[in-house]
């Protein structure tokens, strides 16, 4: 359940965005008008997007019940110890037009290092790994029972780019940060608070390149994430950000003046 701070957080936000939220017709940028068009109106489907949702559908109707171990601020999921995947699955896995989104975003990048944080049950990761055989796509994940789940239908859809790495993301992402060359595309959705969320963006921050692009989940779910999402926008190496009130992205192409977008979605 969310708590009032909560519901306060994501009622402002939803405000701010409503009253700034632009389309393509607003757009007259030439990248951030091909990003919307190539990204967010983009219809076209994958052959395996009907696998990822009947296993989405598999999870929404399973009476499995798993030890949920929370290390840190769950998206939406309480820290239950003993909860049903049908109750981590309603509460906890993005939207299929989001998978669409990801998808589609790999396919403007054209990304070759992907890394996710927080693979939960590996939906928006099965999407991710649509990017192409020749991505390698790195999930971190905290807890074992919910890291089996995933694994097991990476397995299934036959998603063979994908690692998962289990344990605590504050010992596993710098130990992939030093493994890997660069990050080109990273989606962060683990600990939704104000400071782990900064340092997973600092530490992404060290393997990243002017095509790179950083997607931050429930940017204004609290008061904390909406305090973390406005000071990464003004970092100085973000040069252009992008508020899709679900998500946040952050870029760092040159620019000659810092900008920053609501884009309906």
């Amino acid at each position: 359940m969310l708590s009032l701070w909560q519901k306060r957080s994501l009622a402002i936000g939803y405000w701010q965005y409503w009253l700034h939220a632009v389309n393509q017709h607003a757009l007259h940028a030439p990248f951030i008008y091909q990003f919307y068009q190539d990204v967010i109106r983009n219809r076209s489907t994958h052959s395996a997007f009907e696998a990822i949702e009947q296993y989405r559908r598999s999870l929404l109707a399973s009476q499995e019940n798993v030890t949920f171990h929370s290390m840190g601020a769950a998206s939406q999921v309480d820290r239950s110890s003993d909860i049903s995947v049908k109750r981590i699955a309603r509460h906890s896995l993005s939207k299929p037009r989001f998978g669409r989104f990801l998808y589609h975003l790999t396919q403007f990048q054209q990304p070759r290092y992907i890394v996710e944080l927080g693979t939960s049950l590996g939906v928006t990761t099965l999407y991710l790994s649509l990017a192409g055989d020749d991505c390698a796509v790195y999930t971190l994940e905290g807890c074992h029972d919910v890291a089996t789940i995933a694994q097991q239908a990476f397995l299934n859809v036959q998603r063979p780019n994908i690692e998962l790495r289990e344990g605590n993301i504050d010992h596993t992402l710098p130990q992939l940060l030093q493994e890997i060359p660069q990050v080109d595309l990273a989606y962060i959705d683990a600990n939704h608070r104000f400071e782990p969320t900064l340092n997973y963006f600092s530490q992404l921050l060290a393997k990243t390149h002017e095509q790179s692009i950083l997607i931050f989940d429930d940017i204004h779910w609290s008061f904390g994430m909406r305090k973390a999402w406005k000071a990464i926008i003004q970092h100085p190496q973000v040069t252009l950000s992008v508020d899709l009130f679900d998500a946040g992205l952050v870029f760092f192409r040159p620019l000659a003046t810092r900008q920053h977008y609501f884009l309906m979605f």
